[in-house]
């Protein structure tokens, strides 16, 4: 968090490599942008978000559409910018990273047809915790460049859930078993579910099921990054 604090009160060189910013650079360089090796192609990293899930869940569970920037590991500099975005304050990287996946889409996707934006929520007692929630950054990022409204209002996190890392399939469906609800809001028709990072998609899917109770009819899925497979 302290780490965070210095950077916004001296915003003038890179979080990851401490090089001075150019002009138009915004916390991370460019160089080191170029490090986080995007995915090949627009389309591939909605491919192996739909894939992902659809080998832990059944069809149904599926999006329909799809977007992600980054293949991620647990290591490197994409998940240093991540965690610093997560855990150390820098929550004006999650909008730097909207912003990207939001050209994403813009480019390669029917952005029109939204109806709004939807980011995954954090229990009020982990939004404490954190101060912030970063997949609302990430939505904030994507709403200026899509011109798409925010709902926060129509998905409730019920449950206080522990972290996913270092869980297996069959514990991160326990974990997200009745995590999320309707909230006090019906949900937008068309919703694009955005979170930062994709491991098995079950907090995805848990999610997008209480939307569709919410009122949803179509949800699809834009995350930061899509969790690698081992081996």
């Amino acid at each position: 968090m302290l780490d965070g604090l210095a950077h916004l009160l001296f915003p003038a060189v890179c979080i990851l490599c401490r090089k001075p910013l150019d002009k138009g650079e915004e916390h991370i360089c460019a160089g080191c942008f170029d490090e986080f090796n995007p995915f090949p192609g627009a389309i591939a990293g909605g491919v192996m978000l739909q894939s992902t899930v659809r080998g832990h869940f059944d069809e149904q569970a599926v999006p329909s559409a799809a977007w992600s920037l980054y293949p991620y590991q647990s290591s490197g500099s994409l998940h240093e910018a991540m965690h610093s975005m997560k855990y150390g304050g820098l929550f004006p990287l999650g909008e730097l990273f909207g912003k990207r996946l939001g050209e994403l889409v813009r480019q390669n996707g029917d952005h029109a047809t939204f109806d709004a934006i939807v980011p995954v929520p954090l229990h009020r007692l982990k939004r404490i915790e954190r101060s912030y929630n970063q997949s609302e950054a990430i939505a904030s990022g994507m709403a200026g460049v899509l011109r798409l409204p925010v709902a926060t209002e129509c998905l409730e996190r019920c449950l206080y859930t522990g972290t996913q890392t270092g869980l297996g399939m069959e514990a991160r469906r326990e974990n997200m078993a009745g995590a999320f609800r309707p909230g006090r809001k019906r949900s937008p028709a068309r919703v694009l579910l955005v979170d930062d990072v994709l491991t098995t998609g079950a907090t995805m899917v848990a999610a997008a099921k209480a939307l569709k109770t919410a009122g949803a009819v179509e949800v699809a899925f834009a995350t930061i990054a899509v969790t690698e497979k081992e081996g």
